[in-house]
């Protein structure tokens, strides 16, 4: 897929983000970048990008503390993240996927019915897939704590349209999924299923509707963002997506 740049995907990623999750995006030296949240602590919200000399580094590694984050830094590819290792050497380190689809006006319809919202914040029934998107008790206080606040926040931003997708099954609403579209191109995010739904194919169905809503509001591709590697990933590549890139997240310190 020639057609997209890593950069024009990371910004792609920013734009979708931006105004929600994401806060802001600092300029550094030679093109580097910080991005950062000020709501959720997560690295994967909090990292600097573009960085593989040493002012670079210094960079941003003041602007981390500077914003009450450990500092984190998305290597493009192995030869960036090797420049990465010869500054520090990562507590934690997470291969990612970026993945692209190509939308067709033959996309797939779902089996199950599934509503689209055209609003800034998901509503309630997204909500209710969203925070109990795991049994652990951790991880739901985390979503309640941090991204349902940020989403229910969602600010306008130019050209951007927002669409959040709920699929209902017989107990009520069971998986999510949303979509920021801008120009042709279509990100795809926050897909879940209810822990209690899950393993019975509503987060690929959910996906199957997400790329048919795309596609219908003029989208030529999406793109989205998971862990390398695992059944995520496999899930992603039979509703016809690909990997292009397979940056890392280096982090100074455990998550």
């Amino acid at each position: 897929m020639g057609a997209h740049t890593f950069e024009e995907l990371r910004d792609a990623h920013l734009t979708a983000l931006t105004g929600s999750l994401i806060d802001g995006v600092e300029h550094g030296p030679g093109g580097a970048i910080y991005v950062w949240s000020r709501a959720i602590p997560d690295p994967t919200l909090n990292f600097a990008c573009g960085v593989c000399r040493p002012d670079q580094f210094s960079w941003a590694g003041a602007m981390a503390p500077g914003r009450a984050r450990a500092p984190a830094f998305l290597a493009r590819d192995a030869a960036e993240a090797a420049a990465l290792r010869t500054l520090f050497e990562p507590a934690a380190a997470y291969p990612a996927s970026w993945m692209v689809a190509r939308l067709t006006p033959s996309q797939p319809a779902p089996d199950q019915v599934v509503r689209a919202h055209a609003t800034l914040a998901p509503p309630p029934d997204f909500e209710q897939v969203f925070a109990h998107l795991s049994d652990d008790p951790a991880v739901k206080a985390h979503l309640r704590r941090f991204y349902l606040p940020a989403l229910r926040a969602a600010r306008s931003r130019p050209g951007l349209v927002p669409v959040h997708l709920v699929l209902q099954d017989a107990s009520g609403p069971a998986a999510c999924a949303s979509l920021y579209l801008r120009g042709g191109l279509a990100g795809l995010y926050n897909v879940s299923t209810r822990a209690d739904r899950q393993r019975r194919g509503l987060g690929s169905a959910v996906t199957v509707a997400a790329l048919r809503e795309a596609q219908a509001r003029g989208a030529r591709w999406a793109f989205l963002q998971c862990p390398a590697g695992g059944g995520i990933e496999a899930l992603y590549a039979q509703a016809g997506f690909r990997t292009v890139y397979a940056p890392e997240l280096l982090c100074m310190s455990e998550p």
